[in-house]
């Protein structure tokens, strides 16, 4: 099993895509079922790379599981027909949060009221982020103006995040909090599930809204942040070098309306969990010598 995540991408290095597609072909050499699980595919830009990953996937998978529609079409255009493609969803979609005292005691720990109301926002470094730091700023400020929420700053990757965090805070005017660390994926899970929505450039933050039913914007830098949002019906999103103040403001009054819309949040967060069943189904499969 190879996943999840997007390890079929050359924008890190071109060595880690080479060293996934080894470690494929070579399960595959030694008799081995393979499947690539809940993953994403791309972004694959080198044409040499592009052409090494389709011959390597053609001959030596025999199923994968998509966690968006943008990938499925990366394989479409690499010309990968042999193994069984399947639209699923991220399988952390299904990881639970930590329990209500637990999340209270990490808040508490910070300095946060665990009964406050809060609007999370995950950012991270990427090339022309930096002149957009002032417009999550304004963006933070409007919304503990407006509607009384006050602004968290949560770090998926800890390393890079919480500096991206804090350029965007030295613009900011109102009170808001910046965590250094979320701690095992159950405490941050829990603790996107308090806040009342969710602002992100990254994509598992997206996930762990979604999968606990928090109303959401999406900050695109990649076309993977866009496709999951459209697979999962979500329509509150933005690229990067678009966004301004008015346009990001103007989401946040969309989203606001869709806080305590349980039919139209649950209703997602189900979707979401079924398809992530797919996953499993398929692997059982091949556990059990099942092809297609």
């Amino acid at each position: 099993i190879n996943g999840g995540g997007s390890l079929m991408q050359d924008v890190t290095s071109h060595r880690s895509l080479w060293f996934y597609l080894f470690t494929i072909s070579w399960a595959k050499r030694l008799g081995n079922h393979v499947m690539m699980y809940g993953c994403g595919i791309g972004p694959i830009h080198s044409p040499s790379n592009r052409k090494r990953a389709s011959k390597v996937l053609q001959r030596s998978v025999d199923a994968i599981t998509l966690r968006d529609t943008h990938s499925r079409e990366e394989l479409a255009d690499m010309k990968v027909t042999h193994p069984e493609v399947i639209l699923s969803a991220d399988p952390t979609v299904i990881l639970p949060a930590a329990p209500e005292p637990v999340v209270d005691g990490i808040l508490e720990s910070q300095g946060i009221d665990p009964n406050g109301k809060y609007i999370g926002f995950a950012l991270r470094p990427w090339p022309g982020f930096e002149a957009k730091a002032p417009v999550f700023a304004a963006a933070a400020d409007y919304a503990y103006e407006k509607y009384g929420l006050t602004p968290v700053f949560l770090p998926i990757e800890r390393r890079l995040d919480v500096d991206a965090a804090r350029l965007a805070a030295k613009h900011m005017k109102a009170p808001h909090h910046i965590l250094t660390h979320t701690g095992s994926s159950d405490h941050t899970i829990g603790l996107f599930a308090r806040m009342q929505a969710v602002i992100s450039m990254r994509l598992h933050a997206l996930v762990f809204a979604a999968g606990q039913g928090v109303p959401l914007v999406g900050v695109v830098y990649d076309q993977k942040i866009s496709s999951f949002l459209s697979y999962i019906g979500q329509d509150l999103y933005t690229d990067l070098d678009k966004v301004t103040v008015e346009s990001l403001c103007g989401y946040i009054d969309a989203v606001y309306t869709r806080i305590g819309d349980t039919e139209f949040l649950s209703g997602g967060v189900e979707r979401l969990r079924q398809v992530e069943q797919r996953n499993q189904e398929t692997a059982r499969r091949l556990l059990e010598g099942v092809s297609r």
